[in-house]
């Protein structure tokens, strides 16, 4: 329990500094990566309870729905037809990126699947541990595309406007 204390407070340091230094999506990353870093220094495998977790992710979906007003209702409609295509489009470069890591025995095809499917880190990270998936890989390219995008959609962002 000490370990899972000092990770989550290395994580808040981490995601503050972040935070302060305008960092896009800086809490998040900044507490991904110093908890990682602190995670790693560990020799056991630090873990969070599912009652945590579950709180955690409860604490989440609140902070996105809040984000929902009424001016989301007409959108919805619009929205909906792009988020499935896109969701397939995702999923079949996802398909076929598993087959290509499958290809040169870098890991198994179901692992990959996870790791490369359009989704939220902690969802497919769990989903691919309760089907005895490699979950620190599922976890680790999760990680990878969202550094990515974080730092790059931003970017993209403010050269647009």
């Amino acid at each position: 329990m000490e370990k899972v204390i000092v990770v989550c407070l290395f994580g808040i340091v981490g995601g503050i500094f972040f935070a302060k230094m305008n960092y896009p999506g800086g809490a998040i990353v900044g507490s991904m990566l110093f908890s990682g870093i602190v995670s790693m220094i560990f020799t056991q495998q630090i873990v969070i309870t599912q009652n945590i977790s579950l709180i955690i992710q409860i604490i989440l979906g609140i902070s996105l729905g809040v984000t929902f007003d009424r001016s989301f209702l007409g959108m919805i409609i619009k929205v909906t037809p792009l988020a499935v295509v896109s969701t397939v489009m995702l999923l079949l470069v996802a398909i076929g990126m598993a087959y290509v890591a499958r290809r040169l025995n870098i890991i198994d095809f179901a692992t990959a699947l996870f790791g490369f499917s359009p989704g939220g880190m902690s969802g497919m990270s769990l989903l691919a541990q309760s089907e005895g998936h490699k979950t620190q890989v599922v976890a680790f390219l999760h990680t990878v595309r969202i550094f990515t995008l974080f730092i790059v959609v931003p970017i993209i962002s403010r050269l647009i406007r």
